[in-house]
């Protein structure tokens, strides 16, 4: 009798845990003013289109891009990859770009009104991204497109961020990744390991990891965990063709929407960890001139 009784309790608490993450499904709505937060405009193919969301991204020294390709959820409002700005005021760490999501991206708004803000997009997930999750996955939103660089190293800066965190951490797995000539580059630091929602978390690399699950939370945006602002890094071929896919997805079920937020410009040989501040340019050239000057002294 107590092992029915054991096996009924189970199923109850899967039950409403299924229940739980199949709440929220429309789009959230939040009041006009509520916080500084988000501004999206999603892709439509009427006025902003896959093309504009590479164009973004690229910085100045790709040559060309060509074959843009995009599958996801297409509409106005809710589409599942636009572009956005206020980030900064978000608390993202970065002011405007391109948004991929597995959900839609005006769900990303602040501030945080919900533990599982969800919209199920219907869609099948992708293979690459299933491998690294560990199970299946659905409502996948990916955009890939050949460029042509002038450089060697590729620098691509970027947020992840959840619904997922932190109830489901190790049981629903959401995931994304860069994959630069087949190979993904967006990945925890100094390691070769996919980022997702079990890689960055407040147990594991917990260094990139910022918590935003108070109700409204201390930053103003819908997600309840997000990463720091991180760079992806890869070889690229120089003047030649090469091949970029920027892909994300729900692990496990179509419940709970991610969001990846990519940097505007930033797609380019340029490290934006390592930016160059105008007190250390105007330190290089008054040290040039200084230079000069004195090799001129010398000279009469």
């Amino acid at each position: 009798m107590k092992k029915v009784l054991t096996i009924l309790f189970s199923l109850l608490v899967v039950f409403a845990i299924a229940q739980q993450r199949e709440e929220n499904r429309k789009p959230l709505t939040h009041a006009p003013g509520a916080c500084p937060s988000l501004v999206m405009t999603p892709v439509d193919n009427v006025v902003t289109f896959p093309s504009d969301l590479v164009e973004n991204i690229l910085g100045p020294d790709i040559q060309s891009y060509t074959n843009v390709n995009f599958a996801g959820y297409i509409s106005s409002p809710y589409a599942s990859a636009g572009l956005f700005v206020g980030g900064t005021n978000a608390g993202l760490g970065i002011e405007d770009g391109v948004v991929l999501t597995c959900g839609v991206i005006s769900n990303a708004i602040g501030p945080n009104s919900s533990s599982g803000i969800s919209a199920n997009l219907g869609l099948p997930g992708d293979a690459q991204l299933t491998a690294f999750a560990g199970q299946q996955t659905f409502d996948a939103t990916v955009l890939e497109f050949d460029f042509v660089p002038n450089f060697e190293q590729l620098y691509v800066a970027f947020v992840f961020g959840s619904e997922e965190y932190t109830e489901f951490v190790y049981q629903y797995n959401d995931d994304f990744a860069f994959f630069l000539n087949g190979t993904n580059i967006a990945t925890v630091p100094s390691t070769t390991t996919p980022i997702t929602i079990n890689t960055i978390n407040p147990w594991v690399n917990s260094a990139y990891y910022k918590s935003n699950e108070a109700y409204p939370g201390p930053f103003c945006n819908e997600m309840d965990g997000f990463t720091t602002v991180l760079v992806a890094q890869g070889t690229v071929t120089t003047g030649q063709t090469n091949h970029i896919k920027l892909a994300i997805g729900d692990g496990g079920d179509h419940a709970l929407d991610s969001w990846v937020f990519i940097k505007a410009s930033s797609f380019g040989g340029t490290d934006p960890e390592v930016p160059v501040s105008n007190w250390a340019l105007g330190i290089g050239i008054f040290l040039i001139l200084t230079f000069a000057v004195i090799r001129f002294r010398r000279m009469m």
